[in-house]
């Protein structure tokens, strides 16, 4: 009877595993994995409770962006999504298994785009010659380079368009972007190369000065609002004889000069032009159906996991063509969450990424370039496992776009063993927020060299001094002798307050400590001094909850009384306002205000700074200081918040594994170099941090001031009481 039992339920379970799906959610319900793009419309929230109110068998999970929805696809958290074929590449990069299952086509042509070279006929010879011969001291008209992903030719298919003709250059006194423009101004006897060449604009200018016959072609700046810049500005250069050569999007070519219209009706004349081919012959434009074709690059594709590709390819295939814009029911919904403009086109049997690629020709072997000897790279030195991570992740997403030096990620305890790592010159960058700023320069010889950037007052890094609101406290120079608590010693608000004090009230560094009855400053037991000046510094400090932020601590010190003021930002106070710290602490929230400057009542902070920097070693070359911040700012061109109206291969500055400010911060614009501190609206906010550290061991205080040599113990009363009487005078 027993064996009976046991054998009846076992069948039982088998029947329970046949009838539910092959997918990871409810019952076995497939998970798509989608990613909203950055524009006001939502496809998510409109289409998603469709699949759900009609029992579709399909679930959504929205992902931070496509590589999100690919790992997720990996750990089989989920079970399909829409990728592109740069992402394909990530994806085998990152030995990521998984089966592409469809096509999803718009038109009737086996690839989205098909790129093609134009030339004008007079530079042909009388029969076919290698393509070197053809093409040197010829005329370029060169699309440019963007950050726009959407563009028909990205950063590396052109790099392997120019890779076919031009022999690399590789002087290691010149940057690899540098070596790039002047390989291609030395093989072309003059060009259009118009818009921007690296992202710094000063950089930019010194590059275009240095090789001018890269815009000699051009019809009047070199920069994005010349006539010829761009895919069109190309074909405008070649049709009015400014140049002589180009590489264009098939398509695109057909369309500019009419190749599908009847001769009458065309008014321009291709006589003159005819397209030409990898092995150096040519063909017309006219009557031409099937031109020669240097570089195909594949459709948009679903992707599935293994266990689910046979389910996701049926479900794809029972779309109609015209289900997203007439099917009021689930499959309309899920055709618009998959952006169909055509019924998706099943890969029988579906196929590993790579093999999928092989049939593009050219686009794999894009990807697959030699660079220079020896390589070169960035180390970007990271803390804990999860920010390595992300940081593999961001140096493929960066690989896939052709951004050179590549990516390259390293480990270390602690922020402090990063410094050190890049001061000895075994890593070449380190991600830090303010709190590290006089530290990385002072201790470490390291300068930031970009910062993360918010217009957004509120969420910069800001130093405001707290009260209780039933504090009889109305200005900051009635703080003296009352208790103090800071985020951190040797932090941004430890020195932000400290160069205030000194500056405006007259109180040196070396009285600093003084002038309040206690301090909590957290950290300072990490430095050689005397147990008076630790103790004195760290005895009024929230002893537990050792893993809590430190502004959190400095604002749970004023909140229970054990402190009198607290300085700390405008963004945990917004947050606590908000009761939106899920603490026990503070559930309770106790009024708060802030005591303001005289001379900034309007923003009422002591301090503002960025929230993160970029440090490498103040000992870099020239060269490779404008390399780092090139590939920096590529990266956040390409992945930070700069393209607004489609969803981004990988977000430097969202969620990362449902974690926050992981590397970067999630609250950052943008990368900036430091004259933004010179722009609008960041010249107009007055008490820039950063501006006072031009002569960091001159401008803030040095722990050498709190050292029992420099008048910690010694100072006498009468002084101290006539410093505190000059100070009550100024103040009045």
């Amino acid at each position: 009877m027993k064996i009976l039992c046991q054998l009846f339920f076992f069948v039982l379970c088998i029947n329970v595993v046949v009838l539910q799906g092959p997918g990871s959610g409810q019952n076995g319900n497939l998970r798509l994995c989608i990613v909203e793009g950055r524009g006001p419309y939502k496809r998510g929230a409109k289409y998603c409770p469709v699949l759900d109110e009609e029992n579709s068998g399909i679930e959504c999970v929205l992902g931070t962006d496509r590589l999100d929805c690919l790992r997720r696809i990996s750990k089989g958290t989920v079970d399909f999504g829409v990728f592109s074929p740069e992402d394909l590449i990530a994806a085998q990069w990152a030995n990521i298994d998984v089966l592409v299952t469809n096509e999803l086509r718009d038109r009737n042509k086996d690839f989205e785009r098909s790129v093609v070279a134009v030339v004008n006929k007079r530079i042909l010879p009388d029969s076919a010659a290698p393509l070197t011969s053809i093409l040197r001291n010829s005329s370029l008209c060169h699309p440019g380079v963007g950050a726009d992903d959407l563009r028909p030719l990205s950063d590396t298919l052109t790099g392997y368009l120019e890779s076919l003709v031009i022999t690399r250059s590789c002087d290691p006194k010149l940057s690899l972007s540098e070596n790039r423009i002047k390989a291609v101004a030395e093989f072309f006897g003059r060009a259009c190369k118009a818009g921007p060449w690296v992202p710094d604009l000063a950089r930019d200018a010194e590059l275009k000065r240095k090789y001018p016959s890269l815009c000699e072609a051009c019809r009047s700046t070199c920069s994005k609002t010349d006539r010829y810049w761009g895919d069109g500005g190309a074909l405008h250069c070649l049709a009015e004889g400014a140049g002589d050569v180009m590489w264009s999007e098939l398509a695109d070519v057909v369309a500019y000069f009419g190749l599908n219209m009847p001769p009458s009706v065309s008014s321009i004349s291709t006589d003159h032009l005819a397209y030409l081919c990898r092995d150096g012959s040519w063909q017309p434009l006219a009557n031409n159906t099937q031109p020669c074709v240097w570089l195909n690059r594949p459709w948009p594709v679903i992707v599935a996991k293994r266990k689910a590709a046979a389910a996701v390819s049926a479900l794809a295939s029972s779309i109609s063509s015209n289900a997203a814009a007439e099917d009021p029911h689930w499959r309309g919904a899920l055709a618009a969450l998959l952006e169909l403009r055509a019924a998706p086109k099943a890969l029988r049997p579906s196929r590993v990424p790579l093999d999928h690629l092989a049939a593009a020709k050219g686009f794999r072997e894009a990807y697959s370039q030699s660079g220079c000897d020896p390589p070169r790279h960035i180390t970007l030195c990271t803390t804990s496992p999860i920010e390595k991570n992300k940081c593999e992740w961001l140096s493929e997403a960066g690989a896939v776009y052709g951004i050179t030096p590549p990516l390259q990620c390293t480990i270390r305890e602690s922020t402090r063993d990063c410094m050190a790592s890049v001061r000895k010159g075994d890593s070449d960058v380190v991600v830090v927020d303010s709190d590290w700023l006089v530290v990385g320069m002072r201790d470490y010889s390291l300068v930031p060299i970009l910062h993360e950037a918010t217009p957004i007052v509120e969420k910069t890094r800001t130093v405001v001094a707290y009260v209780r609101k039933d504090a009889m406290i109305k200005k900051i120079s009635e703080l003296r002798g009352k208790r103090a608590a800071f985020p951190r010693f040797d932090g941004v608000a430890w020195h932000s307050v400290s160069q205030y004090f000194a500056n405006k009230l007259n109180v040196p560094c070396e009285h600093f400590i003084n002038y309040f009855s206690e301090i909590c400053a957290p950290g300072i037991e990490q430095y050689n001094l005397t147990t008076e000046i630790v103790d004195k510094l760290t005895k009024n400090c929230v002893k537990d909850e050792e893993n809590l932020n430190g502004e959190l601590k400095a604002l749970r010190s004023l909140v229970e009384g054990k402190s009198d003021v607290a300085f700390f930002s405008m963004n945990t106070y917004n947050k606590y306002k908000a009761n939106i710290i899920h603490l026990p602490w503070a559930q309770e929230i106790i009024e708060i205000k802030p005591i303001c400057p005289e001379e900034n009542i309007k923003y009422c902070f002591i301090s503002w700074s960025n929230i993160g920097h970029v440090f490498a070693s103040n000992k870099n070359s020239n060269m490779r200081r404008q390399e780092i911040i090139n590939v920096f700012t590529k990266l956040d061109q390409l992945f930070g918040k700069h393209q607004p109206f489609h969803s981004a291969m990988f977000s430097m500055y969202g969620l990362f594994n449902h974690q926050m400010d992981v590397l970067f911060h999630n609250n950052t614009k943008s990368l900036a170099s430091d004259t933004m501190l010179k722009m609008h609206p960041y010249d107009k906010i007055p008490l820039n941090f950063e501006r006072t550290l031009t002569g960091v061991k001159n401008n803030t205080c040095q722990i050498a001031d709190l050292s029992p040599d420099s008048g910690f113990k010694t100072v006498p009363t009468f002084i101290l009481c006539f410093v505190s009487l000059v100070v009550c005078l100024l103040t009045r």
